[in-house]
């Protein structure tokens, strides 16, 4: 964007991009669109060489920019429309931080306490010739377990994560962990919340940029990860297609699209400023998911006190017990 207000050439302006790309990877995209470019090939078709880096919505604009000359205004707004993106979900990241690190911490201090400190209490109940107690024994067969096998348990771990993000990357896998957390407070409205506001968005960008609304709702179910949305928003470009207004077809999914979208689809549609009105409901959305975000650890809170209460009692009951089964039996003695 700034490299083409400085009146630098489109090719000259990919090749000063590549140069200051660090991954090689996508250095060496940069460099193959250049190529392309001094050929004589257009920005837009060289960029579609590669649709896993450069989505569909942006190559559609940037056609559109080279074919009405306002190149320029396109990347000013594809700047800002990315810019957006990374802000909304640098935002949930960041709000995820600190239960994280108290989760990490827990399973750190639970992993000292299984190697280090267990084994040292049953040593003592062995010098004494002490029965150690139930609980205590179960947890030092797991920590001597986890000793020996450790290698084997990492491997395993390794397979199993790496099956399991595979699994996640399939329209099953979105379905169940979409399904999975939309029910839990804060939470799943935050989710829906993050696909509308991704769906708003990107639907402005299209219109204003020129794309035909049914065309920019085909173009946005590509953008869209989850199934249950994508499908919807297909259905709605199917049905525009067809002459049938958004507000009526987008109807039939009150659980992904609340009354206040459809009612300013609705609006939208009567004024003929479609682009407008949603985006007064963006502006809505985006304040209200900045007040959620900052909420989110709140929110977080009563779920991880749950698993670290557990935990505690867990560890502190095979630590207490057998301390209080070895006072008893020196007293004894004495």
């Amino acid at each position: 964007k700034f490299l083409l207000k400085s009146k630098t050439s489109i090719d000259e302006s990919i090749k000063s991009l590549s140069y200051q790309v660090n991954k090689q990877f996508f250095k060496n995209i940069l460099e193959d669109v250049y190529q392309q470019i001094i050929s004589g090939i257009p920005l837009s078709e060289a960029l579609n060489k590669y649709p896993d880096i450069f989505p569909n919505s942006m190559v559609k604009l940037i056609k559109i920019g080279e074919i009405s000359g306002k190149l320029e205004e396109v990347f000013e707004n594809l700047a800002e429309y990315f810019e957006e993106q990374h802000k909304l979900f640098s935002k949930v990241i960041q709000s995820l931080y600190y239960p994280a690190i108290v989760i990490l911490i827990f399973i750190v201090t639970i992993i000292f306490l299984l190697f280090n400190v267990i084994p040292q209490i049953a040593n003592i109940f062995v010098e004494n010739n002490i029965e150690l107690p139930k609980i205590t024994k179960n947890l030092l067969s797991i920590s001597t377990f986890f000793a020996n096998y450790w290698y084997y348990i990492l491997f395993g771990l390794v397979i199993f994560v790496y099956y399991l993000i595979g699994f996640f990357r399939t329209d099953e896998g979105k379905i169940f962990l979409y399904n999975m957390f939309v029910n839990f407070p804060v939470v799943g409205i935050l989710l829906k919340e993050i696909y509308i506001i991704s769906f708003i968005q990107s639907l402005i960008f299209l219109i204003k940029g020129g794309v035909p609304i049914s065309e920019s709702l085909e173009i946005v179910s590509h953008s869209i990860n989850n199934p249950y949305y994508k499908n919807a928003i297909k259905y709605l470009a199917d049905e525009t297609q067809k002459g049938k207004q958004i507000s009526e077809s987008i109807k039939i999914f009150p659980d992904l699209f609340p009354p206040f979208v459809i009612q300013s689809f609705s609006t939208g549609e009567k004024t003929g400023e479609l682009a407008n009105s949603l985006s007064s409901i963006l502006d809505y959305y985006k304040l209200d998911i900045n007040n959620k975000i900052n909420t989110l650890s709140e929110a977080i809170q009563p779920f991880i006190i749950i698993v670290l209460a557990i935990g505690l009692i867990l560890i502190e009951a095979s630590l207490i017990i057998p301390i209080s089964e070895l006072t008893k039996s020196i007293s004894q003695v004495r």
